[in-house]
């Protein structure tokens, strides 16, 4: 496989109890996409985005959040505050979706 556009520093957070860890991948891509969608109520406007992150394990999960860069640590009790609407460059993982080639994981591809 050729990941020559996982190029991007990205944090992965992800919560578990009261407990909140992240990780810095550095060979990672982050796209984000804005769609349009016009119908007889008029034009409503959505964004989404594609995480690809290679690994030998699944390293993101439904509703972690990952920020494009390095970001800071953060603690349980600020995880509500840290939303898209307060934190330029923040997404929220919606599904997760494992690729195998020859039987192995080889990379995670994530949105929302």
């Amino acid at each position: 496989m050729d990941y020559r556009l996982c190029n991007q520093i990205v944090t992965v957070y992800h919560k578990e109890g009261d407990k909140v860890t992240c990780t810095v991948h550095d060979r990672a891509f982050l796209d984000f996409k804005k769609t349009e969608n016009v119908d007889k109520t008029g034009s409503k406007e959505a964004n989404s985005f594609l995480l690809v992150i290679p690994c030998s394990e699944v390293c993101v999960h439904p509703e972690d959040k990952v920020l494009l860069g390095t970001g800071e640590e953060i603690t349980a009790a600020r995880w509500p505050s840290f939303i898209p609407a307060k934190v330029p460059g923040l997404v929220v993982v919606k599904y997760v979706d494992p690729k195998y080639w020859g039987g192995k994981l080889i990379h995670v591809e994530a949105g929302g």
